[in-house]
């Protein structure tokens, strides 16, 4: 055991890290037990809306394009359509996925076409 406390990850914000460094070892433990169970809650319920994947998919079709995900090399199978509205009029689709189940966020994506939702 070392004489010095464990150094946070370096992208930890400090507002996250000073409170923590205050905490008893009973209450860290309480904390990482609640982390990791509200991590894993919010892994299992990001899963995308399957009505609008359907309109997306539908909108991607419409557009000439497939909505099939195994039609796209280099995209996996757990990709899920997306749209994006960058400037605020026009929608173009995406394909988007994590690289890893370890990132917060889906942090990949392909472009498909531009769409129209109506």
């Amino acid at each position: 055991m070392s004489d010095s406390p464990p150094q946070p990850p370096g992208d930890l914000p400090e507002y996250v890290v000073d409170p923590l460094r205050r905490q008893s070892a009973s209450r860290l433990r309480q904390i990482a037990q609640w982390a990791s169970e509200l991590a894993e809650f919010k892994q299992g319920n990001e899963t995308p809306d399957p009505e609008l994947q359907a309109t997306i998919a539908e909108a991607v079709e419409r557009a000439g394009h497939s909505a099939n995900v195994a039609d796209y090399s280099g995209v996996p199978n757990r990709a899920y359509l997306s749209v994006k509205t960058p400037d605020g009029t026009n929608q173009y689709a995406y394909w988007q996925w994590r690289a890893s189940p370890e990132d917060d966020a889906p942090n990949l994506n392909e472009y498909i076409c531009p769409v129209d939702l109506g």
